[in-house]
């Protein structure tokens, strides 16, 4: 098909292109803003009763984990979305600084236990292990 004018043809051709980028924005718009925080929403709803402010605290004295180590914790800490805050003390041994955090990590280790399991413990350092091992593959 053959146009005499030219220039109606590619003005139609621009408002066509605008048109498409407009419904394109919109709709991407649309969809960041409904999956906004709708995972960590999913995720959290199961403890509903829990203390927002509880977190286990991992205090370290002394010499560090091997290199690799912090990179398969924080990782398998995000898949289970668990709250998480470690400290690293330094060489310096402080008496009675890590029973301190320690007693305070019971409190959400039992609300991670009634959501996980008894045995979550063991499956999550299992996994950080297996993690741990794959990342470190020479």
């Amino acid at each position: 098909m053959k146009l005499k004018n030219n220039g109606i043809l590619i003005r139609q051709y621009k408002t066509y292109n605008i048109k498409k980028m407009k419904i394109f924005y919109s709709l991407l718009l649309i969809l960041a803003i409904s999956c906004n925080g709708t995972e960590k929403n999913n995720n959290t709803a199961k403890s509903t009763d829990a203390d927002s402010t509880l977190k286990w605290i991992d205090y370290h004295e002394g010499e560090l984990p091997p290199v690799g180590y912090y990179a398969a914790l924080d990782s398998t800490i995000k898949k289970w979305n668990i709250r998480y805050e470690r400290i690293d003390g330094g060489c310096e041994v402080i008496p009675g600084k890590k029973q301190q955090y320690e007693q305070n990590n019971e409190q959400y280790f039992r609300l991670l236990e009634k959501q996980f399991g008894k045995d979550w413990r063991k499956r999550f350092d299992m996994e950080v292990t297996i993690l741990d091992s794959i990342l470190n593959k020479k």
